[in-house]
């Protein structure tokens, strides 16, 4: 890999898994380098106050943020799950819609789950959650639990008495699947404007700090890799843009999604 100080460059991301994933990008890209301090210093404008056009940019910036979001979920639910995941819905009797409030009490779940489970306060429950708007606008919560034995419907009930759980294995047909089939659940009403900005700056998304996380490769490769009909599951290219003096510049992106392959061809 080239470096220019501590700046570095890339044209290829590799993301492993249950299976590979292999970004080309037709422009290089440097990362490594810090940000100027009269951008970082910047000062910040209250979404109230911003301008329509500002508005309109924040609202896309936020569904961006959140679509890219189900795909770093999805990865990491790849690349945890096992025999012993299971998917589990909580939600509230009453019609609840503060999230504070919400998130108060997932957390305080996550904890007796955890010490039902493990007998011990430190954590070792592994698991991804996120909340979601029902249709009558209650708050309810979806939770991929990894490496958890049978919990007992009874002590589930215990440790939520706010309303409904439901506790289900997951069980899809094809491994490379389970992670895109999961993290469906996780991109509702992101297209909402008015959700968006009613819930600005409100943790959506929790995640376990014992995760087993993704492989990450960059590299910087003269030509695109060359890969074989049979190892390929899906290959896209597609347009992406970058911001060069007043307008915008097209270039190539190729996306290839691979069975599991560690190798640098």
């Amino acid at each position: 890999m080239f470096k220019h100080g501590k700046l570095k460059y890339y044209n290829t991301k590799i993301i492993e898994t249950s299976f590979t994933e292999v970004y080309e990008y037709e422009e290089v890209t440097g990362y490594g380098f810090t940000r100027p301090s009269n951008e970082t210093n910047r000062e910040y404008i209250k979404f109230e106050d911003a301008s329509y056009e500002e508005k309109s940019k924040r609202v896309e910036r936020m569904k961006k943020y959140h679509r890219n979001e189900r795909w770093e979920l999805g990865r990491l639910i790849d690349a945890n799950f096992d025999h012993r995941t299971s998917f589990l819905t909580l939600t509230f009797k009453e019609n609840i819609d503060d999230i504070q409030k919400t998130n108060y009490e997932f957390n305080k779940f996550i904890k007796r789950l955890n010490y039902k489970i493990y007998k011990s306060k430190e954590a070792k429950l592994k698991y991804i959650g996120v909340w979601e708007l029902q249709k009558r606008g209650a708050i309810h919560y979806h939770i991929v639990l990894f490496s958890v034995p049978k919990i007992p419907y009874k002590d589930l009930k215990e440790i939520w008495p706010h309303g409904s759980v439901n506790i289900k294995k997951i069980d899809v047909d094809q491994r490379e699947n389970i992670g895109r089939y999961i993290s469906k659940y996780f991109e509702k009403n992101i297209d909402d404007p008015q959700l968006l900005v009613k819930f600005m700056n409100k943790k959506r998304v929790f995640k376990s700090k014992n995760l087993k996380q993704p492989k990450v490769r960059l590299e910087l490769n003269e030509e695109w890799k060359t890969f074989s009909d049979d190892e390929v599951l899906f290959q896209k290219t597609y347009t992406g843009y970058k911001k060069v003096g007043g307008g915008y510049q097209e270039y190539r992106i190729r996306y290839t999604k691979l069975k599991h392959r560690s190798d640098n061809k």
